[in-house]
């Protein structure tokens, strides 16, 4: 203020004067006034403290309801269609920590990880146990805290990790983004696991100095996003599909190497691509024989990556041979620890991803979906489970629960 600014003023220029003369009158008074200095900045942090306190505290949740519906597993099973997955219509909504967020759900993605889970019992072994690992939503009420400050009210994408299938999801501050209003808020649900995946994908190419690469399971929704985002990266992917009509799907796309897996001239083909662009890697999301025919058909010292089961759970017919003696290589891919993969900047590659995919949510990496009410959701899953007889294909068949 004007008036401690006229004091402080004062108090230097008469210190001036009193080290000019040696004072010791003068000298205590210039103590005095730096003890003035030190208590009104006390007070002055004092305030700032107080304010930021205030600002931090719990904010929203007077008009939520005591109960929810939520999608809970309560037995697992290998065989989808025996397994326990029920609606809960009285579930407790959750109790929010400090740095964590209420989201009103608007909707969330299903994704293939997510009903693997009611196949395996829970490492944990809590039941019943809630699934659906994104979403997207409006923030209802805050747990307090720095990282939650400005949140109340915003539209958001979230990945919680679990619990999204529900009318309520708690999650970190930390693990959502805000959304422009430019998006339609239930095409944000899908924000992070394949897009993401995506991103990963591409990076790791990148980094392993590739120019091009195999992708099987192309027609899925993660494949439309590759074909779409590959070019921007310099990639060359060979989208590797089981139908012709999904060929003609992906052309229009705007790729360039299309294989249907089910020609009689498909494993010719393959051999063709590899040779003439130089393959020696590939992500693989069919698993069964899939993973194993594209370690046969890679030079040496390739390396296929192992990211889904959408025709089996487990990897079959892999020459021992070529890892032997050939030096090929089968791995597991995970978004995480491929982003951990890509060094120290790992961390930043993912935030600035992020931002990319903010940008592109409407093109790049636009889905189509199915929307499904929850009661709905354990009958349809069912109905596309790779892994039983008979099942509907899952292509363009996108899943997405949609909540009022």
């Amino acid at each position: 203020p004007p008036c401690i600014a006229r004091i402080h003023r004062a108090n230097r220029e008469h210190h001036l004067d009193c080290s000019a003369r040696d004072d010791p009158h003068c000298h205590r008074i210039h103590h005095s006034a730096m003890q003035f200095d030190a208590v009104w900045t006390a007070l002055a942090f004092g305030a700032l403290g107080c304010l930021l306190l205030l600002a931090c505290r719990r904010r929203g949740g007077k008009d939520l309801p005591k109960a929810m519906r939520r999608l809970v597993v309560v037995e697992p099973n290998a065989d989808l269609a025996l397994a326990r997955v029920v609606v809960e219509e009285e579930a407790p909504l959750p109790v929010l920590k400090r740095g964590q967020v209420l989201i009103k759900v608007c909707a969330a993605s299903i994704n293939p990880s997510d009903y693997g889970a009611w196949r395996a019992r829970s490492a944990k072994g809590e039941y019943p146990l809630p699934t659906g690992q994104e979403c997207s939503g409006v923030v209802v009420a805050t747990g307090g805290g720095v990282s939650t400050l400005g949140l109340l009210g915003r539209r958001v994408a979230a990945f919680p990790g679990s619990g999204t299938y529900a009318d309520y999801v708690a999650c970190s501050a930390w693990r959502l983004v805000c959304l422009p209003g430019s998006v339609a808020l239930a095409d944000a649900c899908e924000f992070f696991i394949n897009p993401l995946t995506v991103v990963a994908m591409l990076l790791t190419a990148r980094a392993k100095r590739a120019t091009a690469i195999i992708h099987t399971g192309a027609s899925s929704a993660l494949g439309q996003m590759l074909c779409k985002a590959a070019p921007g990266f310099g990639v060359e992917v060979v989208h590797v599909t089981h139908r012709q009509q999904h060929v003609e799907m992906l052309h229009r796309l705007g790729a360039t190497h299309v294989l249907n897996s089910s020609s009689d001239s498909y494993g010719a083909e393959l051999d063709e691509k590899i040779r003439a662009l130089r393959v020696k890697l590939a992500f693989d999301c069919v698993a069964g024989d899939s993973a194993g025919a594209l370690v046969a058909k890679l030079p040496p010292r390739s390396t296929v990556y192992a990211y889904g089961r959408l025709s089996s759970s487990y990897l079959s017919a892999i020459p021992v041979i070529d890892l032997i003696y050939r030096g090929k290589k089968v791995e597991g891919f995970m978004v995480t620890r491929a982003f951990a993969k890509l060094g120290p900047l790992g961390l930043l590659r993912m935030l600035l991803a992020m931002q990319t995919i903010k940008r592109e949510l409407q093109t790049t990496f636009a889905t189509e979906f199915a929307d499904v009410r929850l009661e709905e959701v354990y009958e349809r899953v069912v109905a596309i489970d790779p892994e039983r007889p008979g099942a509907k294909s899952a292509t363009n068949q996108k899943l997405r629960v949609v909540f009022d």
